[in-house]
């Protein structure tokens, strides 16, 4: 069982969020903003809802300064464990990174200007960046899947959407994965002949 504890900070945040903003020199770029106490339930709400391992928001701490969270039944992985071989560790997370991140039927961002992984997300009629997909926020579950146990999270908003093909695409293909059922084949995948 993993057990989150969110503190909330002397300016009144509680959590981190993300959101794509447009940077010093105009282009857009992922950026980490505070978030409340709400955003931060609602970043729970949504990881669970796109198929984040489950989480449990157990309540407030008696002096409300802390939100307590749980995961049931998440289990480390040897890429979190000291000793195991670099390699073969980073071969695993990858693709359990991966497995999570198909779990969710995430898309991952293929823009211009990104140094981090960003993945979109679509749940409940709405598209949701997720990122901070490291080795900590990656375990099993119960039944030994990969799964998403913490992330950062943002809405799309529209004038990232309308700015940004890129992420216009990874919307549009989060979408269609969601609603269908089956993952979309991307322009850079190879098409037989008869489907173009």
């Amino acid at each position: 069982m993993v057990y989150k504890l969110f503190d909330l900070r002397p300016h009144g945040s509680l959590g981190k969020k993300i959101v794509l903003a447009p940077g010093d020199n105009g282009e857009y770029e992922l950026r980490h903003r505070d978030a409340t106490l709400l955003d931060t339930m609602e970043k729970i709400q949504v990881l669970h809802n796109l198929g984040g391992h489950a989480t449990e928001i157990v309540g407030l701490d008696s002096m409300a300064n802390f939100l307590i969270v749980k995961q049931p039944l998440a289990e480390p992985q040897p890429y979190n464990s000291v000793g195991y071989p670099e390699s073969d560790a980073y071969r695993l997370f990858e693709t359990d990174r991966t497995t999570a991140i198909n779990a969710i039927r995430g898309e991952i961002c293929r823009g211009s200007g990104l140094r981090v992984p960003l993945v979109v997300g679509f749940v409940d009629e709405q598209a949701w960046l997720v990122a901070d997909l490291h080795h900590r926020n990656i375990m099993r579950d119960a039944d030994g899947n990969a799964t998403i146990i913490d992330a950062l999270t943002g809405s799309v908003t529209p004038s990232a959407y309308q700015k940004l093909p890129w992420l216009a695409d990874a919307v549009a293909r989060a979408k269609g994965w969601r609603h269908n059922l089956q993952r979309p084949k991307s322009w850079s995948e190879d098409f037989e002949e008869d489907e173009i």
